[in-house]
């Protein structure tokens, strides 16, 4: 104990430092925040203060510069004014100088600003002068406003430096003008003469304060003018050596501002500068740092006492805190001395209940009378209610009735015996049933009178359960399940009644036996060593074994063996269940055989095909073997289900599997991979690549012999061919996806070539296959990349003028360049993408047609659009054409959709109808490549159609070949004769366009009046010939 209190004593001198430490830490951070903040509102103030005289020294430096403007400027009117009065003529003003002088002098009076005005000739002498110190003739030659006029023939005015006259004896500037005769050169100057202290006039007019300074200097720094002025021998000296101030001068800032020390006064100012456009003067304007700080001390003294009045404010209250946290630390002290008897007796009771606490069973105590006078439960969860509201309770407000009851009998028979009684009794807690086992003990006073019972009372719930659990197990043990134990040497030693049903021994028969006696012969030493190796090191096994029942029948079961041990590890049994499982090996076949075969033919299906594809590959990579694949196709073999029902094509199959079979040999696989599709596996071809395709041809002509044979069905005799397609395998590195398209890829080409024969895998196929998908994707992304161009190909009248265009689509590929239109527009239609680009191509014409109308050149041509048939048979090609009308305001008048003969095969209800609607709208139809396909004279008739296209197959052979002439002859009297319009393209010579105009053919396209043009082109080229 007397360690304890030695550290309590410790920590709390440790703390109460702590606190001191932290308090005089907090003090000591305020007082610098709040010397930083007065800190910054003094900087803040000095610069506020500074910003505000930088203002007003600016404005006065604005005012100052207007006035010195102002004066350069009536200068240089009088200078313009002189050189005007010379012009009538410059030369004949110059040979009269008394003339001249009586101007100059009046047009001086005029000036105040002006001193002096004088024109001097080309060598610089004076011609004429307003002032009597510079007499006709005099040199000024030298000067250097003279001298930079000399220098530089471009010049035409100049302000020069200040100088000082030897005549007047005082500083002037001289402001010069160039003078030109009337062929442009150089005449003379005319120069005004000005004296600084018309500057200081200037600023002598304006109201200063106290210390404030304005001075005007030119580029050298030489102080032209100021106020308050200076001696005069003041005025060539330069303003001061700063740096800051000569950085200033030599850059190309306006204005600036810099606190100085004047050179004329010794006074420290804060300046303006500002520089005057155009001029080579700057105004200075300076105000007394005392001026403009007048005040700033004051508030600095008043901030300074008050930071001192708070930090002896604060060292007031720190000093306060400080002896109240001394006093109670003292008063702690003693608190602690107190605390520390009373610990010492709590430690005593501690240890008492500690002793309590680590009995598991729980504990009550009751007075002679029955009432709770002490409690202990480990698991609080067991206790009725709160310990504090049961201490000082009569057992029977606490404890059920039937329980209370219980007790009531055993409190009265301990109380009356004096010997220990035991009972059990449930409870339900938090809705589970527990079981409790309780022994009452009497309690003697120390004169040996009953003063109380002790009750020690223990959950026995889970004891319950294990006795249950044993019930249950030993229930188990006649299952369903055939079960065997064993002692550790492995004799049976008991068996169940489904034991005895599967194997046929009865119990007495297997008691004292080896389980050696169920064994099949099936497995050889090595699975057995396996299975006990499992026991031995995981505990059990479980698997499929083949065992003997009594009567010699052999069957599979379903084993599950565990080793069982006692408390310290020993093997004590051996404990065996099984389950017959002939039943499920049947269902197991039976489901592999739907999983892998196929129900209709037996043979491989799809599955188990690829699968030995993809073995047979992994070998062939090994050894450098060959194989081949073969696809086989029943030629026309929908027709038997068509004629003869699909009962009779049923049995077409399964004899073509069985004949197919006869011709394999049993290391091959055949399948049928879907309706009239079956494959076939073949194995172990020559190492030679060539012999292998030999001996694969060789197998394929087997199979077409086989499938050519007459088959006698139920329905009578049926005959039919097939087509191979045949891919050798090899080593090379290739997927089993790979082999089945170069396998489907030589079928279709079997297909191609004519049916009821054999082809071989070409990698032209594929190459050809890969070029056809490249250009799909790149179809995909031609219209939103706008690669898509339309080119017109001009339509002319029998005299060659034109009439229309054909608008035709091209593909400017980003890599390929121009595609041909032979390429890519099957595959428009194949993939269906011909309607958003068909709708492209007349949304693209239409907005032609409405650029064409309003050039009077143009307004009169037509455009012909060709429609594709999936184009023309979508739902929405109505609409569509309808929506881009109306979008783009063309006039359908100029509008005509070419469609072609393929159109009316089949659904030409469908067709007229469509074609109906458009043309009340106002569009025209051309019937395109006429002759040569469906050709059909009903449909001329029958559908709205405005004109005959002769195809150019026709008219390439005009006019040498007889054929091809009656055909035309016929088609244009055809036409005539329905009252359509004709024209025939494909028109590459003279002789075509006369021999086709001689029949009466009056419309023409081709090569020979123009080649497909992009729009501009046709523009330059047709508009051009118009005009």
């Amino acid at each position: 104990m007397t360690d304890v209190s030695c550290i309590a004593d410790t920590t709390s001198e440790r703390t109460s430092r702590r606190l001191r430490l932290t308090a005089i830490t907090l003090y000591g951070l305020a007082l610098i925040v709040m010397l930083a903040v007065f800190a910054w509102l003094l900087a803040d103030q000095y610069r506020r203060e500074l910003q505000a005289a930088d203002e007003h020294n600016s404005t006065r430096a604005d005012l100052v510069a207007q006035w010195v403007s102002t004066t350069f400027t009536l200068s240089d009117q009088a200078l313009v004014g002189v050189g005007q009065l010379l012009e009538p003529p410059l030369d004949a003003a110059l040979a009269a100088p008394y003339r001249l002088e009586d101007a100059l002098k009046a047009r001086r009076d005029k000036l105040p600003l002006v001193d002096e005005l004088a024109v001097l000739d080309t060598r610089g002498r004076v011609k004429a002068s307003s002032s009597s110190y510079h007499p006709p003739g005099f040199d000024l030659s030298r000067m250097t406003y003279f001298q930079a006029f000399t220098a530089s023939p471009a010049l035409e005015q100049h302000i020069s430096p200040l100088y000082w006259s030897a005549f007047t004896r005082d500083y002037y500037i001289a402001y010069t003008r160039r003078l030109r005769n009337a062929n442009g050169d150089f005449a003379g100057l005319v120069t005004a003469r000005l004296a600084p202290r018309v500057f200081d006039d200037s600023l002598a007019q304006l109201s200063m304060r106290p210390g404030e300074t304005i001075a005007l200097v030119d580029e050298d720094q030489q102080l032209l003018a100021r106020r308050p002025g200076v001696d005069d021998a003041d005025a060539l000296q330069t303003l001061s050596d700063s740096d800051r101030l000569d950085a200033f001068f030599a850059g190309a800032a306006l204005t600036a501002s810099m606190r100085l020390t004047s050179p004329l006064d010794g006074v420290e100012r804060l300046y303006w500068l500002q520089k005057l456009p155009g001029l080579p003067y700057t105004v200075i304007v300076g105000d007394r740092m005392d001026t403009v700080l007048d005040g700033w001390p004051q508030r600095l003294w008043a901030l300074l006492l008050i930071a001192a009045a708070g930090a002896l404010l604060g060292a007031w209250g720190l000093r306060h805190y400080l002896n109240r946290l001394r006093l109670s630390q003292q008063l702690v002290d003693r608190i602690d001395e107190r605390e520390t008897a009373r610990s010492q007796a709590q430690m005593r009771e501690a240890r008492l209940e500690a002793l309590v606490r680590s009995i598991q069973d729980m504990i009550f105590v009751f007075d002679e009378n029955g009432c709770f006078i002490y409690l202990h439960a480990v698991n609080k969860q067991w206790l009725l209610r709160d310990k504090e509201a049961v201490l000082g309770c009569h057992y029977v407000d606490v404890l059920p009735p039937r329980v209370s009851h219980q007790f009531a009998e055993v409190f009265e028979r301990v109380k009356r015996e004096g010997s220990a009684e035991e009972f059990c009794y449930t409870l339900w807690l938090d809705q589970h049933q527990r079981f409790f086992h309780a022994i009452v003990s009497p309690l003697a006073a120390r004169d040996g009178h009953f003063s109380g019972v002790l009750a020690a009372v223990r959950d026995v719930t889970q004891s319950r359960i294990n006795e249950a659990e044993l019930r249950i197990a030993a229930t188990a043990f006649h299952t369903h399940l055939g079960m065997m134990i064993t002692d550790a040497r492995g004799c049976i030693l008991k068996v169940n009644a489904t034991f005895s049903r599967i194997t046929g021994y009865t119990e007495d028969e297997v008691l004292g036996q080896n389980p050696r006696m169920l064994s099949s012969g099936r497995h050889d030493a090595a699975f057995y060593k396996t299975l006990w190796g499992s026991v031995a090191r995981t505990g059990s096994w479980e698997g499929e074994i083949w065992n003997r029942r009594k009567c010699g029948e052999v069957y599979p079961e379903w084993l599950t063996l565990s080793a069982v041990r006692g408390d310290s590890g020993e093997l004590t049994h051996y404990v065996a269940t099984l389950s017959d499982i002939t039943e499920r090996k049947a269902a197991e076949r039976e489901i592999q055989q739907l999983a892998f075969y196929d129900p209709l033919t037996g043979l491989a299906n799809r599955r188990l095909f690829l699968d030995r594809v993809g073995d047979a590959l992994k070998t062939y990579r090994r050894s450098a073997s060959h194989g081949a694949l073969l696809f086989i196709d029943l030629d026309n073999f929908k027709q038997v289900n068509d004629t003869l029902g699909h009962y009779a094509g049923d049995q077409l199959l399964q004899r073509m599997a069985s004949e197919l079979s006869r011709e394999l040999r049993d290391t091959d696989t055949l399948a049928r991979l879907g309706g009239d599709e079956f494959a076939v596996l073949v194995h172990q071809l020559d190492d030679n690549l060539e012999r292998a395709a030999e001996q694969a041809e060789q197998v394929a002509h087997k199979l077409l012999a086989a499938i050519s044979r007459p088959m006698v069905l139920e329905s009578g005799p049926v005959m039919i061919t097939g087509s191979i397609g045949i891919a050798l395998l090899s080593s090379a590195e290739e997927s089993v996806d790979a082999c089945l398209q170069q396998a489907d890829m030589a079928l279709f080409q079997a297909k191609a070539d004519g049916r009821n024969t054999l082809a071989f895998f070409d990698p032209r196929m594929q190459a050809e296959l890969v070029a056809r998908a490249c250009l799909e994707t790149d179809l995909y992304r031609a219209l939103p990349n706008g690669e898509w161009r339309l080119f017109y190909q001009p339509q002319v009248d029998g005299n060659g003028a034109l009439t229309g265009v054909e608008a035709l689509l091209r593909w400017a590929h980003a890599e390929r360049g121009m595609v041909s239109p032979g390429e890519f527009i099957p595959l428009l239609e194949s993939t269906r993408m011909i309607n958003d680009v068909g709708a492209w191509v007349l949304e693209t014409a239409c907005e032609q047609l409405v650029a064409w109308q309003d050039n009077p050149h143009t307004a009169a041509w037509d455009i012909a659009v060709n429609i594709s048939p999936v184009q023309f048979y979508a739902d929405d090609f109505v609409p569509r054409v309808k929506a881009i009308l109306a979008r783009t305001g063309a006039p359908i008048a100029r509008l005509k959709l070419e469609v072609t003969e393929t159109l009316f095969v089949g659904a030409k209800d469908d067709a007229r109808h469509k074609m109906q609607h458009l043309k009340h709208l106002g569009i025209r139809f051309s019937l395109d490549d006429f002759g040569t396909g469906y050709s059909s004279l009903a449909y001329l008739a029958y559908l709205p159609l405005d004109q005959l296209k002769i195809d150019q197959s026709f008219v390439r052979e005009l006019p040498e070949s007889a054929a091809n002439g009656a055909i035309v002859e016929s088609t244009i009297a055809l036409a005539q004769s329905l009252g359509l319009a004709v024209i025939a393209e494909g028109v590459e010579t003279d002789a075509q366009r006369q021999w086709l105009a001689a029949r009466h053919c009056r419309a023409f396209q081709g090569y020979l009046f123009g080649r497909p043009l992009p729009v501009a082109e046709l523009e330059a080229q047709w508009v051009k010939a118009v005009d």
